[in-house]
């Protein structure tokens, strides 16, 4: 684990309580979607965001999904240019 998924594991531990092995457990877990969402959040939103994902029990492969459906719904979306030309017509 680098060092931001390292204070995400710290987050964990001050902020939801759960043990250092419990929460470094979770991080490594959810490596993927950390590592596919970057690092423009701080520790604690990715902490908040895994708390979360466990106690619904979203999976990491569902996360993935999730982030790679909203990616081509975002690749298919014209913008509002498309719409803006539409209705100059």
């Amino acid at each position: 684990m680098n060092q931001y998924e390292r204070g995400i594991a710290e987050a964990l531990t001050s902020l939801y309580g759960y043990e250092p092995q419990e929460a470094r457990s979770l991080v490594i877990r959810y490596i993927e979607v950390i590592r596919r969402l970057d690092g423009y959040d701080n520790c604690e939103d990715h902490a908040q965001r895994l708390h979360l994902a466990r106690k619904t029990d979203v999976s990491p492969e569902e996360w993935l999904t999730r982030i790679q459906d909203a990616e081509r719904g975002a690749l298919r979306d014209t913008g509002i240019e498309f719409e803006e030309n539409r209705y100059a017509q």
